[in-house]
């Protein structure tokens, strides 16, 4: 079970992930929202890779690649800074 902070922190980045994510597919996604359906391609992966890194200060691999969701992204995002 999460606790507070950890309940906060995942609410806080998956605000910033959606506020960003927002300014390339237009409009506001939701958290479960496919990104494949939003419309997010290998270029705009490419380029939410870079901002998550420099936002999160986290290094991110291959395994991004797996996520389908805004929430499996935020989820992702946690678990990197935990590392």
């Amino acid at each position: 079970m999460e606790n507070s902070s950890q309940l906060a922190s995942l609410e806080v980045a998956e605000s910033q992930i959606i506020a960003y994510l927002s300014k390339i597919v237009g409009g506001t996604p939701r958290p479960s929202d496919s990104l494949a359906v939003l419309g997010v391609d290998s270029v705009a992966m490419a380029e939410l890779t870079f901002e998550l890194e420099k936002r999160f200060g986290i290094q991110i691999d291959d395994d991004i690649l797996d996520v389908d969701t805004i929430r499996e992204l935020t989820q992702y995002v946690i678990s990197r800074q935990r590392t």
